[in-house]
């Protein structure tokens, strides 16, 4: 009987793992440019395997963020298994949060993208009250957290529903810049450059803004196995090569360090992301930032 027991076991054991483990993954998020969040993501179900087994990562069905924020929310029948946000209060709510800043914070440092004629705008701006004594008008997305953070440091926003609407504004005038991640902002320059924007010299604008991976709360296991896939990769040292291979070149280009750096407070984010934020925009300034050693504000 025991000899039975130990193969009903065994062949359970070798059925769990011989299954794969199917995830839905949320577009934007899977056709990222910047491919660094799929080498994350890819590396830490692959290092989980011993104890999850195998996985195969699908592309959502196109989504903006508003609704694939309403799938990820879903317990049945959702199109959305995990996707990549900037937290919030209420997005933490929503879906399990996994509290690893993939970008090492870097999304919270803000540059510019104006039109190519307007630099004189942005020069000899080195604090928040010359920002908005100037009347600098920042386009953003209206579902995205930025809106909030801006407004909440009493910096005029002007909103659109969709990201690619954003470029097509700056380019006309409709607003005077449009505030975009340090990780992101060049790859956006090179694709709109023939519309006459550039990226602004001077500023470097910060809120603490993390990416995380958020994981339907439908799959509790796949939370789990995300959760410490990233620690290892933390652990072994992975995680921050990965990082410094691919933006070691782009915190360079951007002059980062010789930029004047303007703190905003971010009221939307949760006590436990503030506690998770400390330690990484500590190592960040530190490392990429020498001048800038002091913590800014992360709440109201």
């Amino acid at each position: 009987m025991k000899r039975f027991m130990t193969f009903i076991f065994l062949f359970y054991c070798s059925f769990n793992y011989a299954q794969v483990t199917k995830i839905v993954v949320w577009d934007s998020l899977y056709n990222n440019p910047t491919p660094i969040m799929m080498d994350y993501l890819h590396r830490a179900l692959q290092v989980t395997k011993p104890e999850y087994g195998d996985y195969e990562l699908i592309e959502s069905a196109k989504m903006e963020q508003g609704r694939s924020l309403v799938e990820i929310a879903k317990l049945k029948n959702s199109k959305l298994d995990i996707a990549s946000y900037a937290p919030t209060r209420e997005r933490e709510k929503q879906a399990i949060p996994i509290r690893i800043p993939v970008l090492s914070g870097l999304m919270g440092y803000r540059i510019c993208l104006i039109e190519e004629n307007k630099q004189a705008l942005f020069d000899g701006i080195e604090n928040k009250q010359q920002l908005i004594d100037k009347n600098i008008s920042i386009g953003q997305h209206q579902d995205w957290p930025d809106t909030t953070i801006l407004r909440a440091n009493n910096i005029p926003v002007q909103t659109t529903h969709k990201k690619k609407l954003l470029f097509q504004q700056l380019a006309r005038g409709r607003f005077d810049c449009f505030s975009r991640g340090a990780s992101e902002i060049y790859a956006e320059y090179l694709a709109h450059s023939s519309q006459g924007i550039t990226i602004e010299n001077n500023l470097l604008i910060y809120y603490p803004l993390p990416i995380f991976f958020f994981v339907n709360k439908s799959r509790p296991l796949l939370a789990q196995r995300l959760q410490l896939g990233l620690e290892r990769l933390i652990e072994s040292g992975e995680f921050d090569t990965i990082f410094e291979q691919v933006f070691s070149p782009i915190i360079v280009e951007l002059k980062l360090t010789e930029r004047t750096v303007i703190d905003l407070h971010n009221p939307t984010l949760s006590e436990k992301t503030i506690q998770a934020m400390e330690a990484p925009t500590q190592r960040f300034r530190e490392t990429h930032l020498k001048n800038t050693g002091v913590l800014p504000e992360t709440g109201d």
